[in-house]
């Protein structure tokens, strides 16, 4: 086994994006953009729970929360190719998943789908009251284990998540898909 580190974003790579497609539906651009800031963030933190997150979603379009949670949970989509993918890897690297969400959100989908057995551990923003580029939500979860990694990769479709990583010793992985993800962990 190698003694190399793969971190893992849930949304946009073993999941699809929710929130992007959901908005564009109701919102523009710059509107989407505002409500990222005002209710995203404070639930990615942990500072409202999913069920205050989507009350103030169906607040905002007026609408009620159940069509919401509805709308939403029809966007779930797994990337099921990578579910292989992931288990060679584990066989390898040790594997983690690092993902900005609302309290209780990622966990349940872990247990629905049966994802825990893929990821030696999980850790999940809100938990952690700090999220994705925070550089200190990465070393956290670097250092949450007894050993130093010989090589570290971070795999995110968000551009954003990826631009502090060298300065942490983190190789970024843009994922754009499968083959490529493959190539960049050579």
């Amino acid at each position: 086994m190698k003694n190399e580190l793969i971190i893992f974003d849930c949304f946009g790579v073993i999941f699809g994006e929710i929130a992007p497609i959901f908005f564009e539906r109701y919102f523009s651009d710059e509107e989407a953009a505002i409500l990222k800031d005002n209710f995203f963030i404070p639930a990615d933190l942990g500072e409202v729970t999913t069920d205050e997150l989507f009350e103030k979603i169906a607040e905002e379009l007026n609408m009620d929360k159940e069509r919401i949670i509805k709308e939403w949970n029809e966007l779930i989509v797994l990337n099921e190719k990578i579910i292989p993918v992931i288990e060679k890897l584990k066989t390898e690297y040790t594997v983690i998943l690092l993902s900005n969400a609302p309290l209780g959100f990622v966990e349940k989908l872990m247990k629905e789908y049966n994802l825990e057995r893929l990821f030696d551990k999980t850790f999940i923003s809100c938990n952690l009251k700090m999220s994705k580029p925070n550089p200190a939500i990465y070393k956290h979860c670097v250092n949450s284990f007894d050993k130093k990694f010989d090589k570290i990769y971070m795999i995110d479709d968000n551009i954003k998540n990826l631009e502090p990583l060298p300065q942490l010793g983190i190789t970024p992985v843009h994922f754009t898909g499968i083959e490529k993800m493959l190539e960049d962990l050579q």
